[in-house]
């Protein structure tokens, strides 16, 4: 199983946990009493007050060093119960610095998939219960709570839809002395709870999701980015410029056969033996010759004779450069010819690349 996908799994499971923690929270409150009835400012703390609380705690972690924003996180984090895979994936969230985004947006969508776990509950426990939504408070009166609830429902104001009235507040209150069954109508409170969970809980939750999803695979691309921009810095050396070999025995007829090398007179047999037309004349040139200025002097084609093995060096260069003519690579041991190691081939490719009148010839049928 590829490494990425062990951090879905940890995601869903984190998300999958806060859901079944909200459907669960949710469902103990709405169950109510052995009649049915629930208090509703239960569900105003779930609702409205734990989403204000969280908002709050957010804006408050965001400016605090991150060891510490997310320092409830990084200890599950932590956990031994986490494979190796998943402990590899999030050094490398941390190598990249997007570890912190990454909890920032696992928080997010845990608190998001927790909100939608209650607003399922509630859906579903007031479709197949008859909940009576009550409030119960030894210190508050109703003035005190219309008030509050007003306040909760200003983002919907400007419809009558869930508007919390004086008189269902004075009629669902609860206590000792009034009894639950008095012919109002308890359960039309669930319209009001219904849109503060979607206004309180849900849309914060769903906005901050994006936010920290766009975040997270922004700094995802940048890092991409930033990968790319290190291989533009060190990129790889380019493959090198090189001549191009002839590797069939080229047609010369007029031509001076000049030995940069010393070589005995049987190779040198071979070489002129394995040509079509023999040389006018034969020059020892270079370091152990003498007829360097008459093979310069002559207008004729040269047969450059080079020691394979050995690197060109610059008196070669001043040499060729007043002539003009074939390079031809020669590999002996013992007066027997040698195969020419490529590395050495590639050698002469650059060096003989800025000649321009010359080629480079390698005989393969000496071998």
């Amino acid at each position: 199983m590829p490494e990425q996908s062990k951090l879905t799994q940890f995601s869903t499971g984190f998300i999958s946990f806060f859901f079944i923690v909200g459907v669960l929270i949710s469902a103990s409150i709405v169950a109510g009493d052995e009649l049915g009835r629930v208090n509703l400012l239960h569900f105003i703390g779930l609702f409205v007050l734990w989403p204000f609380i969280s908002c709050f705690l957010l804006i408050t972690l965001r400016f605090l060093p991150h060891k510490q924003s997310f320092w409830g996180i990084k200890q599950v984090v932590k956990l031994p119960i986490w494979s190796d895979e998943l402990k590899s994936q999030l050094l490398i969230l941390k190598r990249d610095q997007r570890f912190n985004a990454w909890l920032f947006m696992q928080s997010q969508q845990s608190v998001l998939a927790f909100s939608i776990g209650c607003l399922i509950s509630f859906i579903m426990v007031l479709l197949f219960s008859d909940v009576a939504f009550v409030w119960r408070s030894t210190l508050l009166e109703t003035k005190h709570i219309l008030p509050i609830l007003e306040f909760i429902a200003l983002p919907w104001s400007m419809t009558d839809i869930a508007q919390p009235a004086q008189w269902l507040v004075e009629t669902t209150k609860e206590n000792r002395m009034n009894g639950a069954d008095d012919g109002t109508n308890h359960g039309v409170w669930w319209q009001f709870l219904f849109v503060a969970q979607i206004f309180y809980a849900i849309i914060p939750r769903i906005i901050s999701t994006l936010l920290a999803r766009v975040k997270f695979y922004k700094m995802a691309q940048l890092s991409q980015s930033n990968m790319s921009k290190d291989e533009r810095i060190n990129p790889q050396p380019p493959s090198p410029q090189l001549a191009n070999v002839l590797n069939s025995r080229p047609a010369i007829n007029d031509y001076n056969l000049c030995c940069w090398l010393e070589l005995d007179d049987v190779l040198i047999e071979k070489i002129v033996g394995s040509f079509d037309v023999a040389p006018i004349n034969i020059f020892q040139v270079g370091f152990h010759g003498q007829d360097e200025q008459n093979a310069i002097g002559s207008d004729k084609t040269q047969l450059l004779l080079v020691a394979a093995w050995e690197p060109p060096m610059g008196e070669l260069k001043d040499y060729l450069e007043q002539g003009r003519g074939i390079v031809m690579l020669i590999d002996h041991k013992d007066s027997v010819w040698q195969p020419i190691s490529a590395h050495y081939v590639d050698e002469w490719r650059r060096f003989c690349l800025s000649l321009e009148h010359w080629s480079l010839f390698v005989d393969k049928e000496l071998v």
